[in-house]
């Protein structure tokens, strides 16, 4: 069983010495370290693990501390305190199209284009590009995660099939899944959410909107949802769905992982950041696969999906380079090898899989491996880099289309009903 290799740590008391950020001035510790406030999403196990690394940086710093806080939602409140005082010397975010052009982040391009300790090569081909608008990185990819499918080894095995050889197409999902299924275990699932949608197009290297998916400066204007790619993602989920080997457990991204755990579901996409959780807490063995593709369709890749970490530009310049320091700290391969074997999560940067424990955690469990191959192995293009909009109120009517499909509705009214809706946000 893997154990943490970071426990919980609690970080201490900051003494200030200077007036607070809100008066635009530079915070310090009573031994002159400059501090900065770090927001961040995460909880559970991968909280406790950021937390840790962020105390190491901490103890070898002798001229930043790192104040890290737990912030529900991120971006709304940002949306208030952005442009001010309050905002965070770095946090973390995912929505890149909206953070890029916010006016409130300092690009990450321009800090590497000063600094040439910092080589930008250094981080995976596949996150740049996915990372990137119009070439640019104005943000620093750090947690990123991958769809895979997961599946329970012991029930191939009791329903003959062979867990070394995992299905790989829709159609032999169609088939395992109607294999698998037995009262009141389900063959196979999907979380209702809009991501597994967009991955569905991508490992087939098909956009999901226009202009390059939004990907080359212009912002997409029309979506490709209502095409034959999506008639057939929907028309292969809707198979399953109406034969009784789907399991539709709504909205609740959890009570699919619930389903899976307790042993009620076979197969299902998800994360590659739930990794290292199973690997601690299954009671059965479970193995993970690439993202299957429409049969005929050759595999191109899948997007990744997570969050950067962004520098606000207003921040006082001591905090600003401050916040640069704990980036590339962040997404050093020392830093990101702990940071994946610890979670799942795939490595930024190439170096980190060399090294422990990554290094090790690859070679003991190959669930792991198999996220870093499918990134490696993905076709860097736009389709693969996934789109790249505001997505809130996208996401909505996307995520409203597949659950009206789980729900028994038409096809063709819940596809061209959601195309309407999503080119019209587009298009206001």
């Amino acid at each position: 069983m893997m154990k943490k290799t970071v426990g919980v740590l609690i970080i201490a008391g900051l003494i200030m010495t200077a007036c607070s950020n809100q008066n635009g001035e530079t915070s310090t510790t009573e031994d002159g370290k400059v501090v900065i406030d770090f927001w961040h999403n995460l909880d559970g196990d991968n909280a406790q693990t950021l937390e840790g690394m962020i105390h190491a940086f901490n103890e070898q710093s002798d001229t930043v501390e790192v104040n890290p806080s737990f912030q529900d939602n991120i971006q709304q409140q940002l949306r208030t305190v952005g442009n001010t005082d309050s905002a965070p010397a770095v946090f973390l975010g995912g929505d890149n199209a909206y953070y890029s052009q916010s006016g409130y982040i300092v690009p990450i391009e321009d800090m590497i284009e000063q600094d040439d300790a910092f080589q930008k090569e250094d981080l995976n081909e596949a996150v740049l590009e996915n990372h990137s608008l119009d070439g640019k990185l104005n943000g620093m990819p750090f947690n990123v995660f991958v769809s895979l499918l997961f599946y329970n080894v012991e029930m191939f095995e009791e329903a003959g099939l062979d867990p070394a050889s995992p299905p790989t197409t829709f159609s032999e999902v169609q088939a395992a899944a109607s294999e698998l299924t037995n009262d009141p275990i389900k063959g196979f699932s999907i979380p209702i959410n809009t991501s597994f949608i967009y991955n569905l197009f991508a490992v087939q290297n098909e956009l999901v909107y226009d202009n390059d998916n939004g990907r080359l400066g212009e912002a997409p204007t029309q979506t490709f949802l209502n095409s034959p790619v999506g008639e057939e993602i929907f028309a292969w989920i809707d198979d399953m769905n109406q034969a009784g080997n789907f399991g539709n457990y709504g909205r609740t991204w959890s009570n699919t992982q619930l389903a899976f755990s307790s042993g009620e579901l076979a197969m299902y996409l998800d994360s590659s950041a739930v990794t290292g959780i199973w690997l601690e807490t299954l009671d059965f063995e479970f193995a993970t696969a690439p993202m299957p593709v429409p049969d005929g369709e050759e595999w191109a890749g899948v997007n990744q999906v997570g969050s950067q970490l962004w520098l606000s530009s207003n921040s006082t310049e001591e905090e600003i380079d401050a916040g640069w320091k704990f980036i590339k700290y962040m997404v050093s391969p020392e830093v990101q090898s702990e940071w994946s074997a610890s979670t799942g999560y795939v490595p930024v940067t190439t170096a980190a899989v060399d090294i422990s424990p990554l290094k090790e955690t690859y070679e003991e469990h190959e669930q792991f491996r198999i996220a870093y191959d499918a990134l490696i192995n993905t076709d860097p293009s736009p389709a693969t880099a996934g789109p790249s909009l505001e997505q809130l109120d996208i996401d909505e009517q996307i995520a409203q289309a597949f659950e009206k499909l789980v729900q028994g509705e038409d096809i063709s009214s819940v596809l061209e009903e959601a195309e309407t809706s999503v080119n019209n946000i587009l298009t206001e």
